[in-house]
């Protein structure tokens, strides 16, 4: 079933630019789909249309088969559906404590009670619920995106929006979003992430390469075997995929364990 379905979308700024044209998209559910391209390209503001923040200037989006329109913005359903992680932790961080952050959809969406042992719950499955009584700007900045992830799985939501999560982190806490990412996968969930992570790109089913249209959509493995289109998306072309490309080898490999068995067999013949 698609999630989404996004028919000739188009966006233009209040100044006139357009940040989007004639954008065609399907999002099925239960994929997680990647979408890459150079900064401003439109990526965060195609996810803004899908979160129904911004209405498009041309074109309909559909979900779950039904037009989203202005009154989807206040939606209680569709917003305990679809959850939007954005790029800046520092946006959804406003209270005096993380666990009334984390809480505050949840109280709105069930009482004050359900609503805060649903705010403890998640942030003790997520292993930071040291983090309740702390003030959001005394964080650092992997514990505020971790904050930031609760306040989106808090809601339980169906769909997930993810803006460049692994922006700013370091290595420990680009490993933790990733383990969330395939958490997700593996229950389930609808992923779609703006990102230039190139780890992350290889979790994803499918990839779109977007500037202000279109311009490939195929798996991570297609894309990596078209250099050309990596540099244009603005990604750096992986030294693996550099190396194989060199060598002349066609089977293009996602991993370093992937690389070891591919030239593994080409030894052996």
């Amino acid at each position: 079933m698609k999630v989404y379905e996004l028919r000739n979308v188009s966006y233009r700024y209040p100044t006139g630019e357009w940040a989007l044209r004639g954008i065609n998209m399907d999002v099925e559910r239960g994929e997680t789909l990647a979408i890459v391209g150079p900064n401003g390209a439109g990526k965060t503001t195609l996810l803004k249309l899908m979160d129904a923040l911004v209405m498009p200037t041309e074109g309909e989006i559909l979900f779950e088969g039904k037009p989203i329109t202005e009154d989807t913005m206040t939606d209680g359903e569709f917003r305990r559906k679809v959850g939007f992680l954005f790029q800046n932790p520092d946006v959804m961080l406003f209270s005096a404590t993380v666990l009334e952050d984390v809480a505050f959809g949840p109280v709105h969406l069930w009482s004050k009670e359900r609503g805060l042992e649903r705010a403890r719950e998640e942030l003790r499955r997520l292993g930071i619920e040291k983090l309740a009584d702390r003030h959001p700007y005394s964080l650092s900045g992997g514990e505020k995106k971790k904050a930031s992830i609760a306040c989106v799985t808090a809601m339980e939501p169906e769909v997930l929006l993810l803006d460049e999560p692994t922006r700013d982190l370091d290595l420990r806490n680009r490993n933790f979003v990733l383990d969330m990412i395939r958490s997700w996968k593996g229950e389930g969930k609808t992923v779609v992430v703006v990102t230039h992570d190139l780890r992350l790109i290889r979790l994803a089913d499918r990839v779109y390469v977007v500037n202000k249209e279109i311009l490939f959509e195929g798996t991570p493995r297609e894309l990596f075997s078209r250099p050309e289109l990596i540099e244009r998306a603005n990604l750096d072309v992986p030294e693996i995929v550099r190396l194989f490309h060199e060598l002349g080898i066609n089977e293009i490999p996602l991993s370093v364990e992937e690389a070891v068995e591919i030239l593994r067999g080409l030894l052996q013949r």
